[in-house]
């Protein structure tokens, strides 16, 4: 490596552990990165953990057989800033390893939008931006569960999170120097709300490809079919698709709205396990799930699902919600803000049409900045 980088620890046995926990304990921030493999399974799978004190990285090894139950607890129960990147991954794999999210979390992605660096930029991108460094993502997609590592993936891994713990007082600096440190905690508060993880079971079915090819009916159908999914592939610890495909569900859920109303659940359980159904020979599954599609297609029409597309804006409104998009990148730019991180287009238009509605908008750091851009949206016209 070049002159002034870090010394390089690979933790595989205890005694390494323990001066890792050391080392954390003196820092002042714990920039971290995580490689992991999910493409055969539900839950993420940890290839390597990167941490980075003053002037060392360790390359922490899950599958060296270490205990890393003490790691996992030092990284939660810090008051130290845990700095990440595009954060929800990796938070969503510390919440299924450790039970629950850190304290505290810096996501450099979300810093660098509030100081109007740039919108979703890449880890990469922002550490160009910053450093004038050009990082080789070349590895990116590599085996990361290989054993040993490639010299490639090693100095990959180094650099990514060494790199991170020199941006984070850059950012940190630039935000407490323009008053938006407040900012970013309350960005932070909404980010690592565990509600956010929790398996959305019965949310699963608006993510479902082709999903807009169904009626309502079927979409009444498919909601316990993709909640049943989603329980089996946590349960086996596989893909959603390799459970049940797209396609599958689709034609299963058109099939069962199909039957005539009222449906009896002995007329779904047949349909439940023909073909490759994932549930054959699993009958109390088979029963629960025909109960309570039957229940779903049993109330009343307006009560199933829809697919819903924002609300409609009569023509008057649309040259309001242009006027309202035209603020608000004028106030981006002056503010040095990524319009995004202010309001995204969906908020700016459901906010038009339920203005009195509680959200993002009208609440917190952003309440006062966009009271002018929300205010005049109805008078496109005024100064």
């Amino acid at each position: 490596m070049s002159v002034g980088a870090p010394t390089v620890h690979l933790v595989t046995r205890k005694e390494q552990l323990d001066e890792l926990l050391d080392a954390m304990a003196e820092a002042d921030y714990l920039p971290l990165d995580t490689e992991f493999v999910r493409e055969r399974t539900y839950f993420p799978r940890l290839a390597l953990l990167q941490i980075a004190t003053p002037g060392t990285v360790w390359l922490v090894d899950p599958l060296a057989g270490l205990d890393l139950s003490p790691l996992w607890e030092r990284i939660v129960s810090t008051d130290k800033p845990v700095v990440l990147h595009a954060a929800d991954q990796d938070l969503d794999l510390i919440l299924t390893a450790a039970g629950r999210l850190p304290r505290q979390v810096f996501d450099t992605q979300i810093a660098a939008e509030l100081l109007g660096i740039g919108a979703q930029l890449s880890y990469a991108a922002l550490v160009e931006k910053l450093l004038g460094i050009a990082l080789d993502k070349a590895q990116v997609r590599s085996d990361w569960l290989a054993r040993p590592l490639s010299e490639a993936q090693w100095d990959y891994a180094v650099q990514d999170v060494f790199q991170l713990g020199q941006i984070f007082p850059l950012l940190h600096e630039r935000l407490a120097r323009t008053g938006r440190l407040e900012w970013m905690a309350e960005e932070t508060a909404r980010q690592t709300d565990p509600a956010r993880f929790a398996p959305a079971d019965q949310r699963r079915w608006k993510k479902v490809r082709g999903v807009q090819t169904l009626n309502r009916a079927g979409l009444a159908v498919l909601r316990p079919l993709t909640a049943c999914r989603e329980q089996l592939a946590r349960e086996r610890d596989l893909p959603r698709r390799w459970v049940w495909r797209d396609e599958a569900l689709l034609e299963l859920a058109r099939a069962i709205a199909g039957l005539p109303h009222p449906v009896d659940p002995g007329q779904i359980t047949p349909m439940l396990e023909t073909g490759r159904s994932p549930l054959r020979g699993d009958d109390d599954r088979i029963r629960r799930l025909a109960d309570a599609i039957a229940r779903e297609l049993d109330r009343p029409p307006s009560h199933w699902p829809e697919l819903r597309r924002g609300p409609a804006l009569p023509p008057e409104d649309r040259e309001l919600l242009k006027s309202r998009r035209n603020r608000l990148e004028q106030l981006a730019e002056r503010e040095s803000i990524c319009p995004s991180r202010l309001a995204t287009s969906t908020e700016l238009k459901h906010h038009l049409a339920n203005p009195d509605r509680p959200s993002r908008l009208n609440q917190g750091w952003r309440a006062d900045l966009l009271a002018p851009v929300l205010r005049d949206a109805c008078q496109p016209d005024s100064p």
